[in-house]
């Protein structure tokens, strides 16, 4: 009886730990997306060209990549929810920095030089709170509490590109940053209730995540599989993009301005949400990876199509689309990880995998920022949506060769 009554306190400690989380997850969200979208619109209306704005992303990039495999090996041998709060702090520092130079210089080497040191941090952030996950949650329901903490995160990026939209229309551009900043305060404050002592003595930071039905933590793989990291790479590549080029698009393609552009980063974000919603159906409750490679195919067609779009309202959908499917994506992929990789080495695992993504969308980068504003947002998304679904048709061709061969080789023997 005695053991009953301790079930109960010990199941509400870790609501309290899950909300208090999810609470840090959404406004670290509503910081970051009100950085990148007051940064690439105050590039964008400096009259500055699509380059400038893939070199403001891409040293973020380079910087990323650099950090990805060193956060890995922190997260993994430090307290997480330590390093969470050590990245609001410092993310808060470099926003206040960040506006108060722009008072004086010129925006762009004051963001290109921000950009290096922000998105370091950020992925400090970034991999410390996913790798919390699984510590804090059972592997049976790693697919739904994974998509609430994305559903968090939209409502922070929905949040966010509202109100910056709005600020950057109605008073000094720079107050995006401190807005910015000001999310990032609560964060701070919300992820010291993160810290839960379970029955055995252990911090959830240093707690495994339990053992999945189909493999026991001994039997869990050290590497990611190939088409996880495959899918990953295009449908990271794909919302870069989305973030490099949308604010050009809106400028040059559809005719509109700071408000128009804050409505399909809405756009993005309420997808995000339907994608949510779309994971809290019983048939994606133990979703495999099968459907992710349809998953980015569909993003590919919708980020194609933009290429013939000219109407405010048909590119609120597509975007909606292309945000559906990035985070519908990125969810199971971060879910198959987690059942997959081994939790003491799930930091290494993903500071690897993000590391190849960055390489892959710094080539990205490099392009745009070479052709400048020789080539139209919508052909870029038009050949890199056709690219995404060459890619996907191609793994399918390549995978019933394969079946093929070995059905051929069984049958000889």
């Amino acid at each position: 009886m005695d053991q009953d009554a301790n079930v109960a306190p010990d199941q509400l400690r870790l609501r309290s730990v899950r909300s208090f989380f999810l609470l840090s997850v959404l406004f670290s969200a509503a910081g970051r997306n009100a950085y990148y979208v007051g940064a690439i619109w105050i590039l964008a209306e400096a009259g500055n060209s699509a380059g400038s704005i893939a070199l403001f992303l891409a040293l973020g990039s380079i910087s990323e990549f650099l950090a990805s495999a060193p956060v890995g090996y922190l997260v993994d041998r430090f307290d997480r929810t330590r390093l969470c709060l050590a990245g609001d702090a410092i993310r808060i520092a470099i926003l206040i920095i960040t506006a108060a130079v722009m008072i004086k210089q010129t925006p762009n080497d004051t963001l290109y030089v921000s950009a290096v040191f922000y998105a370091a941090v950020d992925r400090l952030y970034l991999t410390a709170s996913s790798a919390i996950i699984p510590s804090i949650t059972a592997s049976e329901r790693l697919v739904g509490f994974n998509s609430l903490a994305y559903a968090a995160m939209q409502v922070g990026n929905m949040l966010a590109a509202v109100i910056t939209g709005w600020l950057l229309g109605a008073t000094v551009q720079t107050v995006s940053f401190l807005f910015a900043a000001g999310t990032f305060a609560i964060s701070m404050f919300s992820m010291p209730q993160v810290t839960l002592r379970l029955p055995n003595g252990a911090t959830h930071d240093r707690c495994a995540p339990q053992p999945c039905s189909e493999t026991s933590e001994g039997e869990k793989a050290a590497r990611v599989p190939r088409f996880l990291v495959a899918s990953y790479m295009l449908i990271y590549a794909m919302g870069m993009l989305v973030s490099a080029l949308m604010s050009k698009f809106v400028l040059l393609e559809l005719g509109g301005a700071a408000f128009e552009f804050g409505l399909l980063e809405f756009s993005w974000g309420a997808g995000a949400m339907i994608s949510m919603l779309i994971l809290t159906l019983r048939c994606f409750s133990r979703a495999g990876g099968s459907v992710i490679p349809i998953i980015v195919f569909s993003s590919g067609v919708a980020m194609a199509a933009l290429y013939t779009t000219r109407d405010l309202n048909i590119a609120c959908v597509l975007v909606t689309i292309l945000g559906a499917g990035y985070n519908l994506s990125r969810v199971l992929i971060d879910v198959e990880i987690q059942r997959l990789i081994a939790g003491a080495k799930l930091g290494r695992a993903k500071g690897r995998m993000h590391a190849i993504c960055m390489g892959f969308s710094l080539t990205l980068y490099a392009a745009l920022t070479a052709v400048g504003d020789g080539v139209g947002p919508s052909t870029v998304f038009l050949a890199f949506g056709l690219g995404m679904i060459a890619c996907i048709i191609t793994g399918y061709l390549l995978n019933f060769a394969r079946s093929k061969s070995s059905k051929r080789r069984e049958a000889r023997s």
